[in-house]
């Protein structure tokens, strides 16, 4: 089973008759009936924040609470769905960094009775309309998912493998299958040239490690305080009240701006690769911006 936000939250984008809570109350009671029949769930939701512009840590921190809130809703298997390219501008090291730092703090929730496994697929508006390009960015990008975990000969788990015609046209069954076979054929060329060493490895660079940890730290900031912020945090109201207060920006939001001024005023930039929560030109922290958010919150509660 696939929910999204994107399915979650029609009215944002100007569909569906439902108000957003009445949409989250929905999914919530969906994934409730796919956890009683044991079926792995797939929660595509952190691409849906950049593709509205939101930062890299909202990123990893929409990831987790829609993790969690599988968690505690009986989910067993969930599948981490990363989207790369996202937006297309993106870096390989940011990239990987933050594909690193999601599925870090997500397995961080596995036990016995819970365990997540990383999906990875090329970004839907990375690939170019010149079909000959497209397939050489396929093949490319099929290398940077084995990077995420390069020493490992099982991940990533799923490769949900996008139709290098993506970009131009719809797929037939002929260009499917060749894209099936330039991604088998790129991951198995891409592997053997670590093993001769023909290539540099991504386990330690330096870039990609500083980058994934602090998205980490600065996630961690954001979900610690919406934890404590937010009564009953994981439940469909806890997620309208997330997304009201502007815990996760999406300052490109088409729809509903007046409804949700808190989630659209964030100032967002790609720079160096990443994309950031910008203040008067500098990068905002995310200690800076929570302690900025509950202020405004109580001042609102007082009013």
């Amino acid at each position: 089973y696939t929910l999204s936000l994107h399915d979650a939250l029609p009215i944002l984008d100007g569909r569906g008759e439902l108000n957003l809570l009445e949409n989250l109350t929905e999914h919530f009671e969906a994934i409730k009936y796919i956890a009683k029949t044991g079926k792995p769930y797939e929660a595509n939701v952190a691409h849906h924040f950049a593709f509205r512009s939101s930062d890299d840590v909202s990123y990893v921190v929409s990831a987790f609470l829609a993790a969690k809130a599988a968690k505690k809703l009986g989910i067993k298997h969930f599948v981490l769905q990363i989207m790369l390219n996202d937006p297309k501008h993106t870096s390989a090291i940011n990239d990987l960094a933050k594909a690193r730092a999601t599925l870090s703090i997500v397995k961080s929730l596995e036990d016995s009775d819970y365990k997540a496994f990383l999906q990875t697929r090329v970004g839907l508006s990375y690939l170019s309309h010149n079909i000959d390009k497209a397939k050489k960015q396929l093949a490319s990008v099929t290398a940077l998912m084995d990077d995420i975990e390069p020493f490992n000969n099982q991940s990533p788990d799923i490769i949900h493998v996008v139709s290098y015609s993506e970009g131009n046209d719809l797929a037939t069954p002929e260009i499917i299958d060749e894209s099936i076979k330039i991604t088998l054929h790129s991951l198995n060329k891409y592997r053997e040239y670590r093993e001769k060493g023909w290539i540099d490895s991504m386990d330690e660079n330096q870039d990609v490690n500083k980058r994934m940890l602090y998205l980490i730290n600065e996630a961690k900031i954001v979900i610690n305080t919406v934890e404590i912020t937010i009564k009953d945090t994981y439940s469909p109201q806890g997620f309208y009240d997330i997304f009201k207060m502007g815990f996760l920006p999406v300052p490109q939001l088409m729809y509903c701006r007046e409804e949700f001024p808190e989630a659209v005023k964030w100032n967002t930039k790609l720079r160096n690769g990443g994309v950031d929560i910008y203040l008067d030109d500098k990068i905002i922290s995310a200690k800076e911006r929570m302690n900025l958010i509950i202020r405004r919150n109580i001042r609102n509660d007082k009013n």
